[in-house]
């Protein structure tokens, strides 16, 4: 990776970022700023990540502040780019190996530091890596975003573990099997459009993926992670056979579900409404554009045409619930939900009931008393007056 200051950013630093997480073939005349001098160069992909490659800017100049006015294992961008190749190469490292591997020697040991001071560099290397925030809630500012629950990288935990643990799997009658028709139901009602115009819910950005689908009830707010361009590179680099962990790679099913989810599902491309809100949120909430370029032979495989979900299954029925359910919000809509339990059903019930046989009784005495006058006017008839 580049040489340069951590502080610095070029396109020659961008460039040297895709070589080292993806393996970006790019020629030497991109390399140097000069002409491109290759037809496979592969530096015209740095057009497509360039959402990510803020996101890269965003994190390294946080951790920057972070330890403003001590000294840090990462000074130049090269520093870092080893960093992620020793954890791309060494999955089963623990945080406290990995920790431990990124000062190579007693004599280049910085004065006063120890590994919880690493915990900031093991950070970043994992953001950079994967886009998940490892820290513990407590130790990272969350200036990009408002954070949630989140699991931790633990010291003594392989980095495949973690990743395992934070991607819990699981299983849902219907979104798990592609091929039902119920699945298309539940896609159509989870359109962007219709979740908008039901819930009148917000759509808000998150660079972390683990935040995706993500609803706040409170806030009324859904989150979205959408780096497009990062998950279509993520595809590519396990394009192959080989295992996502072996090429530092998150796991291929994941990332192509929450491809799937913003082309497929919450902005299916083919739908107009859905096109027109997703500019929208490109243009005025910093979305990735790439979410707008539909790509197959690239980077899916013959057999992932149609996308189960196992990752997402519970987060996509949670969301579809709510639209089909709402919980109430406001003032009126939560008395109103607040009166319509059981017991209160049961008890309108019965007022109802009683009220009824009020009304019975009464119409009753009326009647009766109709009745009576009719009989005393019959028993006592008037004499009408002589003409």
């Amino acid at each position: 990776m580049a040489t340069r200051d951590l502080k610095e950013f070029d396109e020659h630093v961008f460039l040297r970022l895709g070589q080292v997480l993806w393996g970006w073939g790019i020629c030497p005349g991109c390399l140097d700023n000069r002409k491109c001098t290759a037809d496979s160069c592969q530096a015209r992909r740095r057009e497509k990540c360039q959402r990510y490659f803020q996101f890269y800017q965003a994190i390294v100049m946080i951790y920057l502040e972070s330890s403003e006015g001590q000294r840090h294992a990462f000074n130049t961008h090269e520093d870092l780019g080893n960093a992620i190749q020793v954890l791309k190469s060494n999955p089963s490292l623990t945080r406290a190996e990995f920790a431990e591997m990124l000062i190579p020697s007693k004599s280049d040991t910085i004065p006063g530091q120890n590994l919880f001071d690493l915990l900031a560099e093991t950070t970043l290397v994992v953001q950079v890596l994967t886009m998940v925030d490892c820290s513990a809630l407590h130790h990272y500012s969350d200036r990009l975003e408002k954070g949630g629950s989140r699991i931790h990288w633990k010291d003594d935990i392989p980095f495949a573990k973690y990743l395992q643990d934070v991607f819990p799997t699981g299983t849902h009658p219907f979104l798990s099997y592609p091929d039902s028709y119920e699945t298309g139901a539940i896609k159509s009602e989870l359109k962007a459009t219709k979740l908008q115009k039901r819930l009148g819910v917000t759509f808000r950005a998150t660079h972390d993926i683990r935040n995706h689908l993500r609803l706040y009830r409170k806030e009324n707010v859904l989150e979205i992670y959408h780096h497009a361009g990062f998950l279509k590179e993520q595809l590519r680099l396990t394009h192959s056979p080989a295992t996502s962990t072996e090429v530092g790679a998150l796991p291929r099913q994941l990332v192509l579900e929450v491809l799937e989810s913003l082309q497929g599902i919450l902005f299916p491309l083919s739908d107009q409404k859905s096109k027109r809100l997703l500019q929208r949120l490109v243009y005025t909430n910093g979305f990735d554009p790439e979410i707008l370029q539909f790509e197959f032979a690239s980077i899916r495989r013959a057999e992932e045409e149609n996308i189960r979900f196992v990752y997402l299954a519970d987060r996509l029925s949670e969301l579809y619930n709510e639209s089909q359910n709402p919980q109430p919000r406001g003032w009126l809509q939560k008395r109103m939900e607040r009166w319509s339990g059981s017991r209160y059903m049961m008890l309108a019930t019965l007022v109802g009931v009683i009220f009824a046989v009020l009304l019975g009784i009464a119409s009753l005495i009326v009647s009766s008393f109709q009745t009576w006058i009719a009989y005393q006017a019959w028993q006592h008839p008037v004499a009408q007056p002589a003409s």
